[in-house]
């Protein structure tokens, strides 16, 4: 929490310290001139001087120059150095805290430069949890094999904490773990150090997908490459990789497994039968995982 506290006012940080939970608070929205939020157990809320409340006008007003702050501070006042990630929407901390942008696009030739006058942020805070994934691992390390998985979950449900916690125990069955850190939030590198725990896996940091499946089949020999967010165009890189005899476990944003099937986007990944196992993350407040088998009821 100490590189929150580094990133925001002196006055959110006392609060927060001394009257929330960390384990509990998983984004802090802060939007020039508007009631500052927080995600705090799965629920929004306003965080005003007396902690959490309901009401906005109880809640601290943010300056009109406040996501800027947080920015700068981020990147210790070196823009140019998160130029490349600052364009793709975020701008990422140290301790895998990973603060999505706003602002005016700058475009060139229909590409997003960078981002400027940035007018809110959220800052997103990750969470060890150690044994959420101990019912699922025994479901994906079968006797015959590691099985490519999907984790599908709505944002903000815990599904990079369960990869993360997946890369652990997969590496502590002696299985070549390599992960594709692309956000740096998974195991939040830090000098080429994990500052999360992952387990002896194999870390590739800030990379986009295609070029790490590449270079990981082709050159680290895995047993499993773990990613964050699949997209439709990170498709035939996991494809490739699962042909090449390599099992693949990626998440996607979507309710459950009804609503993936309805994105005609991946309608490839059901009919390819991709995906040996779909992993359903339901948020708070009914929080579990629902298996289901790509070719079974699951």
């Amino acid at each position: 929490m100490e590189v929150l506290y580094k990133l925001i006012p002196d006055e959110y940080a006392d609060v927060i310290a001394s009257r929330l939970f960390s384990d509990k608070l998983n984004e802090l929205r802060i939007r020039n001139g508007f009631p500052v939020r927080v995600c705090y157990d799965g629920m929004y809320r306003f965080l005003g001087k007396n902690g959490l409340c309901q009401n906005a006008c109880d809640a601290f007003v943010a300056s009109a120059h406040a996501a800027e702050d947080v920015i700068m501070r981020a990147c210790e006042h070196s823009l140019y150095t998160v130029t490349d990630t600052l364009k793709k929407g975020y701008v990422p901390a140290r301790g895998g805290i990973r603060i999505g942008v706003c602002g005016n696009a700058v475009v060139h030739g229909g590409e997003i430069l960078t981002v400027k006058n940035f007018s809110s942020v959220n800052i997103r805070l990750p969470h060890q949890v150690k044994g959420c994934a101990d019912a699922l691992c025994p479901r994906i390390a079968a006797a015959d094999g590691i099985k490519n998985t999907l984790v599908i979950s709505p944002p903000g449900a815990g599904k990079t904490t369960l990869v993360r916690e997946l890369c652990r125990l997969l590496s502590e069955r002696g299985c070549n773990v390599l992960l594709c850190d692309e956000k740096y939030e998974i195991a939040s590198a830090t000098d080429g150090a994990p500052m999360l725990d992952v387990g002896c896996s194999d870390v590739m940091s800030g990379a986009d997908k295609r070029r790490v499946f590449e270079a990981g089949v082709a050159y680290m020999r895995p047993d499993v490459i773990i990613a964050d967010e699949l997209f439709p165009s990170d498709i035939p890189a996991v494809e490739r990789a699962v042909h090449c005899g390599i099992a693949v476990i990626a998440t996607v944003h979507a309710r459950d497994f009804a609503d993936f099937a309805k994105k005609p986007e991946f309608s490839g990944v059901i009919a390819n039968r991709v995906f040996d196992l779909f992993a359903v993350v339901y948020p708070p407040p009914n929080r579990r995982i629902a298996v289901k088998e790509a070719y079974g009821d699951g």
